[in-house]
């Protein structure tokens, strides 16, 4: 067995790199070298081997990120995979073996260890059980033996690759066992409505596969979806399912909101293909499946390049929306042509307005253009394409997005050699190439920018709202704050100040808990929005703490409206949410014309320390001269 396994390293210290050659052949394996994880996963996808060793720290994608996809790819998530790591680096290991590690090599290492180790890891592998062991199915051998049958054999089939989205944070939240009944449950699912005569198999961790036999296999995936979707919501806590969402940390440390369970499922026939390996159809499902990964809340996507079947209809009948895409750098266009067909538009690629003119004499009605808002040439092109086509330019800063917005485009993005955060940014603006759900027609120019539109005023409203309360957040206060204190500037007339903080709101959860404190955080929300007047801008500053903006309002009005808003607080039917809980505010208020309007908030938040030390439950106001100070 040993003299024809197949080792793949990878490294990217050549010394290492050769020194691991030698060994490894005189043992009598053969050994193939990867000097960068991107080589790395490239490799072991187009050639499996039978073991992996690998370095964690590579350049273009380090060996956290290689393991995680190649577990990821029907192709190579049963392969051993063992790290090279140094002496220091213990939590290095920890996160290696997170990421899908079987095992681990210190460096320098022993070479008699490193010899046993990966003995014992291809005598294991090559004793892998037939069954998975959690859900009793078919595991990775089964599987892949009925599908070289099938092929062999020229049996139309698809093949329906099942991947469980936002399990991690599913399990991190609820624990293992609560996991393993999310598995279950989706097995229970998958052999529920399935046919009888398909091959069911668990691939393995979250990753299932369905040999289906029969005909209309979009259909069956979309039965599966709905059973699913109508089943996943008994696995949550109350308070989660109401939230719709769970909070978790993901693989870089970076707190997120993570969606309910759901499905990404890619569907391959082998109708009108002519698949030669398992490997093949594999990669083409794991490359559809990460399509469908895209595409928020569970969904599938049907493989259509190489089917005999007119390629361009898709899920209703209808053709993919063009889109002009013109950038010269090869690696950003690569990537935004990406996320468009990821979308669901056709792309039509150019590096420059020439070429982009080659592609409209065949396409002359795009619904969309991304282009580079540096060239003068893109605009005199954009202006010639039917009206109204929206753009979205890629420019180089903050003053050149301005000036695109000012010249018709409905988005700018900043061209960033990051291209993952680049392509975030993208998404958060490209909206999905969907169709009607009534008239069943594809994506006009109008619907798209109608898409656009409302795409960015979500964006402004979650920039500036506070989630919680749904006021003003304090980036919006602040910044409207400057513009208020400029406008009293300008015309000398008064600007007021109300600072409002709960009375002893950290005594209050400790008391009742937290999900109680945001309840009373949302009823003063709710209070100061019922007082408010529509000039005024009422924001959640800081925790507890509350800030109201009165435009041309003197301190006596201003005086007045914080003794509604302390009065309506206290007048809240607070017992509703608990029998013992009641609820007071106290209020500084602070109010000036002129160059000194802006700094009232630090005399109003000094009359709201004035209010608490005085009892809570009150309002404190004085009239404030800026040169005099108090």
């Amino acid at each position: 067995m040993t003299a024809q396994a197949r080792i793949l390293v990878a490294d990217d210290d050549p010394a290492m790199c050769l020194l691991l050659r030698e060994t490894l052949q005189e043992a009598g394996y053969e050994v193939l070298i990867a000097h960068d994880g991107d080589q790395l996963v490239r490799m072991a996808q187009d050639h499996p081997p039978d073991l992996l060793l690998v370095d964690l720290m590579m350049p273009l994608m380090d060996g956290f990120e290689a393991i995680r996809q190649l577990r990821n790819d029907t192709r190579t998530s049963h392969l051993p995979m063992i790290i090279l790591t140094a002496r220091s680096a213990s939590s290095e290991v920890v996160t290696g073996f997170d990421s899908g590690a079987d095992d681990y090599i210190v460096k320098p290492y022993d070479i008699d260890v490193l010899l046993a180790r990966i003995r014992s890891h291809l005598r294991r592998a090559a004793k892998l059980p037939v069954r998975n062991p959690l859900t009793g199915l078919p595991g990775n051998v089964l599987l892949q033996a009925e599908l070289e049958r099938q092929i062999s054999q020229g049996t139309p089939f698809a093949l329906i690759y099942v991947d469980l989205d936002n399990f991690k944070a599913f399990n991190d939240a609820y624990g293992f066992a609560r996991g393993d009944r999310a598995i279950h449950m989706l097995a229970g699912v998958l052999a529920e409505v399935a046919p009888r005569e398909d091959f069911l198999g668990h691939i393995g961790g979250d990753d299932f596969a369905i040999i289906h036999y029969g005909g209309h296999p979009e259909e069956l995936a979309q039965r599966i979806i709905a059973t699913f979707d109508g089943r996943v919501r008994e696995l949550y806590d109350p308070a989660d399912l109401q939230r719709g969402y769970l909070r978790g940390v993901d693989r870089h440390g970076v707190p997120r909101q993570f969606g309910l369970l759901s499905l990404s499922m890619s569907v391959v026939s082998s109708e009108g293909q002519r698949f030669t390996s398992v490997d093949e159809i594999s990669k083409v499902a794991a490359e559809v499946k990460s399509a469908a990964k895209s595409i928020a809340g569970s969904s599938y996507v049907f493989d259509r390049r190489l089917s005999t079947q007119p390629p361009a209809e898709e899920r209703r009948g209808q053709r993919r929306p063009a889109a002009l895409l013109i950038y010269p750098d090869e690696g950003l266009r690569a990537s935004i042509a990406t996320s468009l067909r990821l979308q669901g538009y056709r792309p039509l690629i150019a590096t420059d307005v020439l070429k982009a003119q080659d592609q409209l004499a065949r396409t002359p009605d795009p619904v969309l253009m991304i282009a580079n808002g540096a060239d003068p040439a893109v605009w005199h092109l954009w202006r010639q394409l039917p009206a109204p086509t929206p753009l979205i330019a890629i420019v180089a800063d903050e003053q050149a997005t301005a000036a695109a917005r000012a010249n018709g485009a409905v988005a700018a993005l900043i061209a960033t050699d990051n291209l993952v955060d680049f392509t975030d940014q993208l998404l958060l603006h490209l909206p999905r190439a969907a169709f009607s759900e009534l008239a069943e027609q594809p994506d006009t120019p109008d619907t798209i920018i109608r898409a656009l539109q409302a795409r960015a005023r979500d964006l402004e409203r979650e920039a500036n709202e506070d989630s919680l309360t749904l006021l003003a957040n304090r980036r919006q206060i602040d910044r409207r704050l400057s513009e208020l204190g400029a406008q009293a500037a300008r015309s000398g007339r008064t600007l007021a100040v109300l600072m409002a903080s709960v009375d002893q709101f950290k005594e209050l959860t400790d008391r009742f808990g937290l999900s109680v404190g945001n309840e009373v955080l949302r009823g003063v929300a709710g209070a100061l929005r019922g007082i408010c007047r529509p000039s005024d801008v009422a924001a959640r500053y800081d925790g507890a703490e509350f800030l109201v903006l009165l435009p041309e309002t003197s301190l006596a009005d201003a005086t007045v409206i914080a003794e509604r808003i302390r009065e309506a607080v206290e007048q809240l039917a607070w017992s509703t949410i608990h029998p013992q809980l009641q609820v007071t505010v106290s209020i500084g208020v602070a109010a000036a014309s002129g160059p000194g309007a802006e700094q009232c908030i630090d005399q109003a938040d000094r009359r709201l320390a004035a209010a608490s030390r005085a009892g809570h439950n009150r309002v404190v106001a004085a009239e404030w001269e800026p040169e005099h100070g108090l």
